[in-house]
Order: C-alpha cells, then structure tokens, then sequence
C-alpha cells in the first residue's frame, strides 16, 4: 500500500433492524448523539467518547454508510474501533476522563450549599464507579 493510500476498515457485520421505523430512529439517535460528541469535544465539560460510541451503535443497527463512515473517520475512527473490537480505551483517555471527574465534582463541595452535599456525594460515587469501570479495561 502507497505511503498517501488509507487503509479502510469494512464491518459488513452489523445488526440491522428489520423495520424502517426501527432503522430511521436509530439513524436519527445516531445523529444526535454524534452532534453531542462533536459539542462534547468543543466544551471541556461535555464528554465526547460516550456519545461517538452510541452513535457508533445506533448506526450499527440502521445504516451501514453512516457505520462505515464512522469507523473510517480521521479522528473517531480508531478510537471507535478499538472499542468495537476490544473494548479498549486509550489509557490517556482513562486518565483524562478520571481527572475531569475529578474537578468536576471537586466543584461541587465547593459550590453547593451545605444541606445540598448529599449530590455531591452521590456524584463523588458514581464518578469513582466509572473511574474504577474504566481503568478495568484493556489499554487501547
């Protein structure tokens, strides 16, 4: 393969629903939650990786050209991939993610009112599940 050629990733598997009602919400959800991705890569507060993996899924199960373009993109590509293939998350990824969390809800002792704590709480346990879901996975 020529140095300027991009190999293209072809999934032909894909669980495509029977119904066009099924197909066309799933499309649509696809959409949505790659526009939220995309916002989520612009605002530091949004996250960006979950809603490219749903619409990664939402397109699996509808459209195999918004799939296939999804998979094969410049910068969501690989990542999409690797999580399709291994479930594998890029350990910077992991780091960042926790250290976001992190500040996050280090923003909330500090801002919430005192009898108000008790999210805070909750959202510190949440958090520390999903940093401790993600540093199980494999590196990608």
């Amino acid at each position: 393969m020529s140095a300027n050629k991009k190999a293209f990733y072809y999934r032909p598997k894909t669980n495509q629903s029977k119904s066009p009602a099924v197909r066309w919400t799933f499309v649509i959800l696809g959409w949505i939650f790659f526009v939220l991705g995309i916002v989520g890569a612009l605002l530091p507060v949004m996250p960006t990786a979950p809603f490219i993996l749903l619409a990664a899924g939402c397109w699996a199960r509808s459209s195999r050209r918004f799939h296939f373009w999804l998979i094969n993109h410049k910068y969501f590509g690989k990542f999409v991939r690797d999580w399709e293939n291994n479930h594998a998350v890029p350990l910077y990824a992991k780091w960042l993610a926790t250290i976001m969390m992190t500040i996050s809800t280090s923003m909330l002792f500090y801002r919430l009112p005192a009898d108000m704590l008790w999210v805070a709480w909750l959202v510190a346990a949440v958090c520390s599940g999903v940093a401790v879901y993600l540093f199980r996975l494999p590196n990608a």
